[in-house]
């Protein structure tokens, strides 16, 4: 697949993936987990209609229903992608704006960015357009109950974190450089992976082991399947900015839940490392890919972490909640939405499509791009090959000024990056069928420093 594609072709003539390229992960989505996903929201919506005590918001709740109905039926069938009902926002003029102009884009036949971002934007119109159902997010129950089911290693986090935390207020001189380093590879190790089974390699090692044999051991063992490996060129980078007066640093965030939970970790690390003077986290500002943060996630996530029913073990958490909200009500993290997240755009559209959002992250001293979603947008969802450097694949991004750090686990048919064309074999062999491009289980770390030259 991507490999086929001259790595001198230009940025635009890039193919990107299609829902029907066979053998895809767009395909496999597209015909199986689509239907599923459309399924448990109108499960989902049938539940908060049942415990509901409104006949009015009962009765909605069937339209609703209804209406999910009929896209699931269409995407099971292939059905031609049909213009989205108006509910105010500009973005769906240019939804079906794309739709006609392509004349006859089907579920099962089509990009499969496009068509995966108009699904939840459709999904989005019937609630949007309803009366009772405005705000309601039809992805929250399984996001919390995904968060729950992470409390062993919520608690062992909280540990880590406030032993990281002595460490840095140990490791201010010159001496601990070392340290230093090794910290930061390891909290950048947690934000990219974000989940917990992914987590055991470094946690287990005393900030002291972490500096002989052992824990180089271990970071080496860690970092075997990140396949575009930047790590050190983003510390020198930072390290580089240590005496820049605003060094705020923004985070362009992916799931909800426990992932949100390491990543507002990095954020506190970055603060309380000196690599970041402020730190901005951009979320949704509807429902988005069943799992992405939306602002409201925010909160939730400190409700879940006071709760002694969630987390029984208060030893560290209470001492780390503490200061996660410190962080959030002196103003040093901040929250923010932008109606660009939210659309079919690539990144490469940013500068046209939304360029108030485009200065203002060419302002920030670094933009964390998180997850699989953001890196396909970076990429336009291209079939590049896979040793395009990272720089050539954002486009416009790539010489723009804006300094972009990537850190996703492979779950696409996208990726570049990769060192040369032996290690891809290499990896052809560990995970046969583009395996490690699917799997989540290797991951990149790619970084972009945005000069113009």
């Amino acid at each position: 697949m991507p490999s086929a594609i001259p790595s001198e072709h230009a940025v635009h003539s890039v193919h990107s993936v299609w829902t029907s390229d066979e053998g895809s992960m767009a395909q496999v989505t597209a015909a199986t987990r689509w239907p599923k996903i459309v399924q448990d929201m109108i499960e989902d919506v049938g539940e908060t209609a049942r415990l509901s005590h409104e006949p009015e918001v009962k009765a909605e709740s069937l339209a609703i229903q209804i209406a999910l109905k009929d896209m699931k039926n269409e995407i099971q069938q292939n059905k031609p992608l049909r213009p989205l009902r108006s509910d105010g926002r500009p973005d769906i003029g240019k939804y079906n704006n794309e739709i006609e102009r392509a004349g006859k884009w089907t579920w099962l036949s089509s990009p499969w960015l496009f068509s995966e971002c108009y699904l939840y934007r459709r999904v989005q119109t019937v609630l949007s357009t309803s009366h009772h159902w405005k705000n309601y997010d039809v992805f929250k129950r399984q996001k919390d109950s995904t968060f729950a089911k992470s409390r062993v290693a919520v608690e062992e986090l909280a540990s880590r974190y406030i032993q990281i935390f002595e460490g840095l207020e140990s490791s201010s001189n010159d001496s601990s450089e070392e340290l230093q380093k090794l910290l930061f590879i390891e909290m950048t190790e947690i934000a990219l992976w974000g989940n917990a089974t992914d987590l055991s390699l470094l946690s287990h090692l005393s900030l002291e082991d972490l500096q002989n044999l052992q824990g180089r051991e271990a970071i080496a063992k860690s970092q075997r399947n990140i396949i575009d490996n930047d790590t050190d060129d983003v510390y020198s980078y930072f390290k580089s900015g240590t005496y820049a007066r605003d060094r705020r640093v923004d985070i362009v965030l992916d799931n909800a839940g426990f992932e949100f939970f390491t990543d507002v970790l990095y954020a506190a690390y970055l603060l309380d490392a000196g690599f970041a003077s402020s730190i901005t986290f951009h979320a949704k500002d509807f429902p988005w890919f069943v799992s992405d943060v939306v602002q409201n996630d925010v909160q939730a996530l400190f409700e879940h972490l006071i709760s002694p029913q969630l987390f029984p073990n208060r030893q560290f958490l209470d001492e780390l909640v503490l200061r996660l909200e410190n962080m959030f009500d002196s103003g040093a993290v901040t929250v923010k939405s932008h109606p660009f997240w939210t659309t079919a755009c690539s990144f490469h559209e940013m500068p046209q499509e939304a360029p108030d959002l485009f200065q203002e992250l060419k302002d920030s001293f670094l933009v964390v791009f998180k997850g699989d979603l953001n890196y396909r947008k970076l990429t336009k969802d291209g079939l590049w090959p896979y040793t395009t450097p990272f720089r050539e694949a954002i486009g416009p991004l790539g010489k723009s000024g804006m300094p972009v750090l990537a850190l996703r686990t492979n779950k696409s048919d996208t990726c570049v990056g990769v060192e040369s064309q032996q290690v891809v074999e290499r990896l052809d062999i560990e995970a046969p069928g583009g395996a490690w491009v699917r799997n989540g289980k290797y991951a990149v770390v790619s970084f972009c420093d945005g000069r113009l030259s």
